[in-house]
């Protein structure tokens, strides 16, 4: 009888010092845009236990534009998001309460994917061509490119959706010429037999793509769990460019994404071979931020004739 309750309480011991070792978890709202190859570092933090080990559980909420998520953010109704630098810094010249805390990704994985007969820059002159959002970097870049190939910027008519998923629906049904489209939907675009006229990836240079964002009211009161939330990440950067591991980020892309395997594999081969779009150390280049702020003030976004990183960005969580 003594040896039972003693082995009993050895047992109870036990319990009560792994209880006493297992991280307390604080619940994070993150907004995303969608499920695309962009978040892929989100998806892995948390399957792959990088969240955990901070002691943070992720609920994870897809908005579908950009814009929503910074306004979502001001309200208070999610505690980091994951928008474009030019959304975010937009935001803060509008007043709002936000800083630039890390960079997820720094270059454009976005395509613009065309109709079967749009095969050549020449054959989208006139054509119904959708893009994200109005006055944006995606409209910029389309204008440099028409100009580059001997057309006007007028020379398309531009529709707009926040929602990846929506612009290729468009193209699908053929409500639209082209669609500007991330990835992995590019590559599913492509396995259908639409044209790849523009890869931003490659078009595009030194220009900051997504930024990590929050209230400063609430950065002041979550330290611990801002600087575990990006060290999460940035591991899972690290982890997704490790080639060991491809078989497995495959899978995770597979099911968060919904896209098929053969598709999932050429994101992967796209991302971790070429583009390299995930900044390591979750690092913001001054380029980036810089040649953002400069496109803005030339579309009248930024007032400012001298207007400083620091007033957009706050990298002490990342040290």
């Amino acid at each position: 009888m003594h040896k039972r309750i003693a082995t009993l309480s050895a047992a109870a011991l036990l319990a009560l010092a792994a209880a006493s070792t297992a991280i307390a978890q604080t619940k994070v709202i993150v907004g995303q845009v969608s499920r695309t190859a962009v978040n892929w570092p989100s998806f892995i933090a948390e399957s792959e236990g990088m969240m955990k080990a901070e002691g943070i559980t992720l609920d994870t909420i897809y908005v579908g534009n950009v814009a929503l998520i910074a306004q979502q953010v001001v309200g208070g109704s999610l505690d980091i998001g994951n928008t474009t630098f030019e959304t975010a810094i937009q935001a803060i010249e509008s007043g709002a309460p936000l800083s630039i805390i890390a960079s997820v990704a720094i270059k454009y994985p976005f395509s613009l994917m065309t109709a079967k007969d749009v095969k050549t820059p020449a054959d989208i002159k006139g054509k119904k061509v959708i893009l994200p959002v109005p006055k944006s970097d995606m409209d910029n870049f389309i204008t440099d490119w028409l100009v580059k190939n001997g057309m006007r910027p007028n020379d398309i008519d531009r529709i707009y959706d926040g929602s990846t998923t929506n612009r290729y629906a468009a193209l699908k049904t053929g409500a639209v010429s082209a669609a500007a489209v991330t990835s992995p939907v590019d590559f599913t675009a492509a396995a259908e037999g639409f044209n790849k006229m523009i890869d931003f990836g490659s078009y595009v240079q030194g220009y900051g793509f997504i930024a990590v964002i929050a209230r400063k009211d609430w950065l002041a009161k979550n330290e611990k769990t801002v600087r575990g939330y990006l060290r999460a990440v940035s591991k899972a950067t690290d982890w997704v460019y490790e080639p060991a591991n491809r078989p497995k980020a495959l899978d995770i892309l597979v099911k968060e994404s919904k896209q098929s395997m053969d598709v999932v594999e050429k994101t992967y081969d796209y991302f971790v071979n070429q583009l390299k779009p995930f900044s390591r150390g979750l690092a913001i280049p001054d380029a980036d931020i810089d040649n953002v702020i400069a496109a803005l003030r030339t579309n009248g976004f930024v007032k400012s004739a001298q207007a400083p990183r620091e007033k957009y960005i706050d990298l002490r969580y990342l040290k």
